[in-house]
């Protein structure tokens, strides 16, 4: 005898409890560090354009602005599945603990994945398998604002010390727009990885300078950090969070969510053959950045 349409109703509705309570206190790494966009459409496309010019002096009438124009960046998501099979005969043997067991791993699966894919753009910051509208790396010598303008480099290779932070934040406020004016971009979070935790809390979590035998202020202290769990290595960077979370910087377009768990199969008896009950986690997302002024990298 089939499971009856009740016990099934019951059945999902245990595990739809399971994946909300997996769920609820997660620590989402996304929104650290991406604008997350939600579009009901196929593709997202962002543009960029050239920097807006000063403002003239008064000649009796408004002066108009005129704006080279810049990149194009789409965010096409790409499909990501997983799932889980539950036997009829787990639940009514009542093996719940079992079940749950089972819900558990598949979700653990969807939470490492996304995890791995927040981290992916950092530890390939400098890989040409990745590469962002004008053509470059995340981190690259070569990058531009506009086709037209010159080059210019968000690369460094600066330890994680005093200096080398100053270094990255003079980098960052030489940066030039396409009219040849200083951005003045401010630099306030570093990004590192587990290797470089004990080091930023020594730079930035003590009154006196660390490292050195006399007892010099820090003037660094309480600099904003995140260690993201999955940066390799001693590379790390500097970045302007507004800019990186503001929509001009790293987007995530979150097509479909696979923080779910889907019916699969529009019956409560599941396959008739095997009688297996089927639930499915699908996600549709897609990752990138639109201008690449929001951090300087350095390869370590």
């Amino acid at each position: 005898m089939a499971i009856t349409e009740q016990q099934f109703i019951t059945m999902e509705g245990n595990i739809e409890k399971v994946v909300d309570a997996y769920f609820k206190n997660e620590m989402d790494l996304i929104p650290k560090f991406f604008n997350v966009i939600k579009k009901t459409s196929a593709q997202f496309t962002d543009y960029t354009i050239g920097a807006p010019g000063k403002m003239a002096d008064w000649t009796g009438s408004v002066n108009y602005d005129t704006f080279e124009a810049g990149y194009t960046k789409q965010y096409r998501p790409t499909k990501k599945s997983t799932g889980i099979q539950v036997d009829r005969d787990w639940f009514e043997d009542k093996e719940y603990e079992r079940i749950k067991t089972k819900v558990n791993n598949v979700l653990w699966g969807v939470k490492k994945t996304l995890r791995y894919e927040s981290a992916e753009l950092f530890n390939k910051a400098t890989s040409t398998t990745i590469l962002g509208p004008d053509g470059q790396p995340l981190a690259s010598a070569s990058h531009r604002t506009i086709p037209d303008a010159p080059l210019q480099s968000n690369l460094g290779t600066y330890d994680l010390t005093y200096a080398g932070l100053e270094d990255s934040q003079l980098a960052m406020e030489q940066w030039v727009d396409d009219r040849g004016d200083e951005m003045l971009i401010e630099g306030d979070l570093v990004i590192a990885g587990p290797l470089q935790r004990k080091n930023c809390q020594k730079l930035f979590g003590s009154d006196n300078e660390a490292y050195v035998a006399d007892n010099q202020k820090n003037v660094d202290k309480g600099f904003k950090f995140y260690i993201h769990p999955l940066i390799k290595g001693y590379s790390w960077g500097l970045a302007n969070e507004e800019l990186m979370k503001g929509g001009s910087g790293l987007n995530w377009f979150m097509r479909r969510d696979p923080r779910k768990l889907e019916r699969d199969g529009a019956t409560a008896a599941g396959d008739f053959n095997t009688e297996i009950l089927g639930w499915k986690s699908v996600g549709r997302w897609s990752k990138g950045w639109t201008n690449w002024f929001f951090l300087h990298w350095n390869n370590v």
